[in-house]
């Protein structure tokens, strides 16, 4: 089977959200794994990132909706023909212990890891550009002089409280993007565009293309509509182009 490079739009604030912290998540996953003080620096940077988008007191409460929503909508799917009503069972079972954990989430916990002294002094001065540097930071420094299995212990015991949200983020995401089939589609001269169902509770615009496409899509969309434009742009020094070929690619609408 060829190898694919997928492209995601979200199409709402909550969804866009959900996108970014997964990111942050896979890129502290990441750094963990290297060994280097430059890895820990990436992780740090993206534990700060993680504090400071689920700081919202709110933030809580959107992940149980989107729970509860998603266990609502499967719901519904148990009287309709052909629904393989274990598999649904075993869907509906997660969600259910997923939305346990999120409302016994240790909220002081994650207080008592903004509040930690050495992080802080280290978010302070990450906004300034070159602010971490050895002679800003010498307690930091210290720190990246420690042996690589030390410094991932503190990283990931400042990372513990985060494992419910990390949870119910993986599990929405993975319902939203299986809940539509990738199917192939063709851009006329490198654009396409198709109008969507308002009342359908669309959350994602998934592109899917060979891994090697000389393009890449710039994908918009709101309530009702979508465009894609796929640019290429063979020297990332000049501005990107709309291709004139006509582009084959895999499209999955995801609503639920």
């Amino acid at each position: 089977m060829p190898q694919t490079v997928c492209y995601e739009q979200p199409l709402n604030e909550r969804v866009r959200s959900l996108l970014r912290l997964e990111f942050l998540f896979q890129q502290v996953n990441h750094a963990l794994t290297g060994h280097s003080s430059w890895d820990s620096r990436v992780a740090l940077h993206g534990l700060f990132d993680l504090l400071a988008l689920t700081g919202r007191t709110e933030f809580k409460g959107e992940l149980l909706k989107e729970l509860e929503r998603h266990a609502t909508t499967l719901s519904r799917l148990r009287q309709s023909p052909g629904v393989h009503e274990a598999t649904l069972d075993n869907v509906l079972a997660n969600i259910g212990e997923v939305t346990g954990r999120i409302h016994r989430l240790d909220t002081l916990a994650l207080d008592e890891v903004r509040q930690t002294d050495f992080l802080s002094a280290v978010y302070n001065r990450s906004h300034v550009p070159g602010g971490s540097c050895q002679f800003d930071l010498p307690a930091l420094y210290h720190w990246l002089q420690l042996d690589h299995a030390v410094r991932a212990q503190h990283l990931r015991r400042w990372l513990i409280p985060f494992a419910p949200m990390q949870e119910a983020i993986a599990l929405i995401l993975q319902l939203i993007r299986e809940s539509a089939v990738p199917r192939p589609e063709i851009a006329a001269q490198g654009f396409f565009q198709r109008g969507l169902d308002s009342n359908a509770p669309h959350q994602l615009i998934r592109v899917l293309l060979p891994t090697g496409a000389g393009c890449f899509p710039e994908i918009s969309g709101g309530r009702h509509r979508f465009t894609i434009r796929f640019l290429e742009q063979p020297d990332p020094s000049r501005r990107a182009r709309q291709s004139s070929d006509d582009i084959l690619f895999e499209l999955a609408c995801c609503a639920i």
